[in-house]
């Protein structure tokens, strides 16, 4: 990466763009953690404490990691130096290791989110937003006009599923294809991204309309046909509450900027990624998990908040770069 402020800092002290901002979301999870402990229990010593106290000691290791990731993986990679798969496996984890943490922020955003402002859900405004809109609700009509079509069922709930392989593996696309400034670039992007929706959602809870209608959650699933996917997407819900992040649809926001950088990448990975991204964004109403009026905000963020955020990406790898030079001139032991 070619960075005059970064060119005279050794590689065990360079900081990328993402680790910057997978620090800050930590610490800012860390605080909410702090300000909102109950969000569950966990058993320490024998005794229960309030979830949020060793969450907020969790988020704080993930952000000495994130500073100290370059440091640790250019040791590793030293050693492995004569062994070039593991060298490369390596070189691969330290940029995308990030991508491992997306999960728990999104699942922790949605605890936090009962608890902040009074876990006050805003479903009513988006219910009649979808109404008056339409005229009449599309997370209940979808799924009653095809939902006893069981082969539907089971492609809907199953590219559901299929946005977190989607998301995940096409910002891998430049690394493999040997532009690893633009793999990097595009990791960056995504990472900005969650940490947004994420932030936003603790401080804005939209159940969605599965937990909000009455009687779609007094009909659960129970009825809904279907094989593997419709299976699996029924016994993940019977162990987790995904209800506070509905607004905007994270589902959408990625699919649609993952759907741009295959474009960017590679036209073919986009013809094949195409006809998978429309059926993503058709499943998350689908399957009741969003108000359509969710699809449409997801849809103005990723529009005008990616682009933002890919065009900027050299600001905060400067900002990188700064601190990496500050790291390389501390005091050492």
């Amino acid at each position: 990466m070619a960075l005059s402020t970064g060119e005279a800092i050794p590689d065990a002290y360079r900081l990328k763009a993402h680790d910057l901002v997978l620090a800050l979301l930590a610490v800012a999870f860390a605080a909410f953690s702090l300000a909102w402990p109950r969000t569950g229990s966990l058993v320490l010593g024998g005794a229960a404490v309030p979830r949020g106290y060793p969450m907020a000691a969790l988020y704080l290791c993930i952000a000495a990691l994130s500073l100290l990731v370059p440091f640790l993986a250019s040791r590793l990679s030293a050693r492995a130096r004569d062994r070039g798969r593991l060298a490369s496996a390596l070189d691969f984890l330290r940029t995308y290791y990030p991508q491992a943490f997306i999960a728990l922020f999104f699942t922790d955003a949605i605890l936090l989110s009962a608890q902040a402002l009074g876990g006050v859900p805003h479903d009513a405004f988006f219910e009649s937003a979808d109404r008056a809109i339409f005229g009449f609700q599309p997370a209940r009509e979808f799924s009653r006009a095809l939902g006893s079509q069981a082969w539907i069922n089971e492609i809907m709930f199953g590219v559901y599923f299929a946005y977190f392989p989607f998301m995940i593996t096409a910002v891998w696309i430049p690394y493999f294809k040997g532009d690893r400034a633009e793999g990097e670039r595009q990791l960056f992007t995504v990472c900005a991204l969650v940490a947004v929706v994420c932030t936003w959602y603790v401080f804005f809870r939209v159940e969605g309309p599965k937990y909000w209608l009455p009687d779609l959650r007094k009909a659960w699933y129970d009825g809904i046909e279907g094989g593997l996917f419709v299976a699996l997407f029924k016994r993940s819900l019977a162990t987790a509450t995904l209800s506070g992040a509905a607004f905007p649809s994270t589902h959408v926001i990625l699919t649609l900027t993952t759907l741009a950088l295959a474009f960017r990448n590679d036209r073919r990975y986009f013809a094949a990624y195409l006809p998978l991204a429309a059926l993503i964004l058709c499943s998350t109403v689908y399957i009741r998990a969003h108000w359509a009026s969710d699809i449409l905000g997801g849809i103005l963020v990723a529009i005008f908040l990616a682009p933002l955020f890919y065009r900027h990406y050299e600001v905060a790898d400067r900002l990188a770069a700064r601190l990496s030079g500050r790291l390389a001139r501390a005091p050492k032991p």
